[in-house]
């Protein structure tokens, strides 16, 4: 019986993998399709995505607040996710451009597109979700003030 070794890049995200399960305890699984991580959220994380323009505001005064956790862009950067402590999921509803970000989240790993605004730290808490939601409140209410 012949057996060949898995490819290179599946050995890349399986240590990944790994390492956001015993650094930060998050549940991390392999996305064969699209070769990438994805946490699954609700439980003991959940997400909060925005456009980059407004999230750079969100993430300043959040930063400011000593409650800015980790961010994540999408590949063009037009987007960016907030990873957050478990969130209702009408938390946003009433908000134009700011959604909770289903059911799972794209976790960066090295040539895959996905990046880190601010990585994760290994002891720090994730902000609450109401936290990242009312600063955004409070920058789309300033810029409507202009």
């Amino acid at each position: 019986m012949k057996t060949s070794a898995s490819p290179q890049w599946l050995q890349d995200l399986a240590t990944a993998r790994t390492h956001y399960e015993e650094r930060f305890g998050w549940p991390v699984s392999i996305s064969i399709v699209e070769r990438q991580l994805a946490m699954a959220l609700g439980q003991a994380v959940d997400a909060i995505t925005m456009p980059a323009s407004l999230a750079m505001k969100v993430q300043a005064q959040l930063r400011i607040a000593m409650l800015a956790g980790p961010v994540t862009a999408n590949p063009d950067g037009t987007c960016w996710t907030f990873l957050t402590q478990p969130a209702p999921a009408d938390l946003v509803t009433d908000l134009p451009d700011v959604r909770h970000a289903g059911t799972h989240a794209v976790i960066p790993t090295d040539g895959m597109g996905w990046r880190w605004i601010d990585e994760p730290g290994p002891r720090h808490v994730l902000p609450p979700a109401q936290a990242v939601v009312a600063t955004a409140r409070r920058v789309l209410a300033a810029q409507q003030e202009f």
